[in-house]
């Protein structure tokens, strides 16, 4: 009795799976369901990359993450620009570090200056000016003009990019922009009046340094990576991805949602307004407009030989699908839900067998008695944050080459991930696996519906129905797990 009531919830989810696939499969044929099976996998996999992060903050930090779609919109961009025009990279990012390097000054500015309440918006507002004018006239539209364009004109790197000098002033002005900004975080706290002087100084010189080596390699970096082969250029784009989303949510935890904590409306409010303002930030600078990204050459070889026989075939052809149930399956899209796999484990290791997962769970459990260990938990809360923002920067690079980059996929795949955590139960990492697989199958079921129909025993031709149904079928299963279990399948009541 104590291992069913134990693992009664894991029955529970079994148990519903196993009733929906005789439901959903019977007289379908071994290709077919096999076919419907692992589509629906694929999109399990790419649901849990951006689930588990939505999952991971508000577990441990019970804070709802509305803008997560974008931190996957953003890993997809990055990775995808990456791969197809860095000269944007090299020619933007040493903005972003020059002003992370004059805001780290806060804590060196909290030493002699203490700005009031009311003074330190005007600082935030006198950064944000000055911002922008050491970024006025930046020839953006002509940096993104490269190859997979979306202005239909390709222009030539050294007429795209401005000189030297001229990058080095804008540098200056974003790194004073950081530091006005910084006045506002200058608070004589403890823990600002006792860091350490020189771990600053090393920071904002590190970041400096970083700055100026991205902008003197730039036409050589430019060369180099799109020189490199297609596959290595790929697994450098799913780091970039990974490090642009965990940047991001680390600089949204340290400057947004840390005054927050104690006010979740505010939280929400915020996040949510974020999404906004990213949507518009993207379709500034890279249009509105989608593109592909081109799927590495480890899956996508075409021979005479192609379809691979099977996966171990597979590893000499490299072909871009392999016969499964026989069926030919995109070699892609197994490479996507091994991904998937590997996250999950990785995850469940992370909070279950490291030090780091210990101080995760005690922190969540005692903040004060962590801290009394001499164990910084807001530094670890800012951490946490921002591995489930690399998990959906990574998800994003992932999706691309499948699904493609365009500025509407943060909102959709934000519903998604939502609609997998509140089915799974907000703040379980295993519930997030099972939304995910889910509904990814009940998508995937749903896709097959609209194409071939669905046949019903008393009728002799088949029910069609609108690509609606397949979008549909995702809520009418989270509306099934709520009536059944209000808390998600692994939720726990307050």
């Amino acid at each position: 009795m104590n291992l069913l009531n134990r693992y009664r919830n894991l029955i529970l989810t079994t148990i519903i799976i196993l009733l929906l696939a005789v439901l959903m499969f019977n007289g379908k044929s071994p290709q077919t369901t096999s076919s419907i099976l692992l589509s629906g996998v694929t999109l399990a996999a790419l649901y849990f990359l951006i689930a588990s992060g939505v999952s991971l903050i508000f577990g441990l930090m019970d804070v709802l993450n509305f803008a997560h779609g974008s931190l996957f919109m953003f890993g997809a961009y990055a990775g995808w620009t990456f791969y197809t025009n860095p000269r944007l990279l090299f020619n933007t990012a040493p903005f972003l570090l020059a002003m992370m390097a004059g805001f780290s000054l806060s804590p060196v500015i909290a030493r002699w200056v203490a700005l009031p309440r009311g003074a330190r918006w005007l600082s935030i507002l006198l950064g944000i000016v000055i911002a922008l004018f050491a970024l006025r006239d930046f020839p953006i539209d002509k940096l993104v003009a490269m190859g997979m364009t979306m202005t239909g004109k390709v222009i030539a790197t050294a007429e795209a990019q401005e000189p030297l000098a001229t990058m080095l002033m804008r540098l200056v002005g974003m790194f004073m922009a950081g530091v006005v900004a910084s006045a506002a975080m200058a608070t004589r706290s403890a823990e600002r009046l006792e860091s350490p002087l020189r771990r600053t100084l090393g920071i904002v010189v590190g970041l400096s340094i970083a700055a100026l080596a991205l902008l003197f390699v730039r036409d050589v970096g430019e060369q180099t990576i799109l020189g490199l082969d297609s596959n290595w250029r790929f697994l450098f784009a799913l780091v970039a991805g990974a490090a642009t989303g965990g940047a991001l949510g680390a600089l949204i935890e340290w400057g947004l949602i840390r005054p927050l904590y104690s006010r979740p409306i505010y939280q929400i409010l915020l996040t949510l307004g974020l999404t906004f303002v990213f949507d518009q930030v993207v379709r500034f600078v890279w249009g509105p407009a989608g593109v592909f990204m081109e799927i590495p050459k480890w899956f996508s070889a075409q021979s005479p030989d192609c379809p691979s026989d099977n996966l171990l075939v597979w590893f000499s052809q490299h072909c871009d699908s392999i016969m499964i149930m026989g069926r030919a399956f995109p070699s892609y899209r197994l490479f996507i839900i091994l991904v998937g796999v590997i996250m999950v484990l990785a995850i469940a290791l992370l909070l279950t067998r490291t030090r780091f997962g210990m101080i995760i769970r005690a922190g969540v459990q005692d903040s004060e008695m962590v801290e009394a260990l001499g164990i910084n938990v807001r530094r670890v809360f800012t951490l946490v944050f921002a591995i489930g923002a690399a998990l959906a920067g990574l998800g994003g690079v992932v999706a691309a080459p499948f699904l493609g980059v365009y500025p509407g996929m943060a909102m959709e795949f934000l519903l998604q991930a939502f609609i997998v955590v509140v089915i799974g139960g907000l703040g379980s990492i295993p519930g997030a696996v099972v939304g995910a697989l889910l509904v990814g199958l009940a998508r995937a079921y749903g896709d097959n519906i609209v194409l071939s129909g669905i046949q019903l025993p008393w009728r002799q031709d088949a029910i069609t129905g609108s690509p609606a149904i397949a979008r549909a079928s995702t809520v009418l299963i989270m509306a099934i797990v709520l009536f059944l279990r209000p808390t998600g399948i692994f939720g726990k009541k307050e």
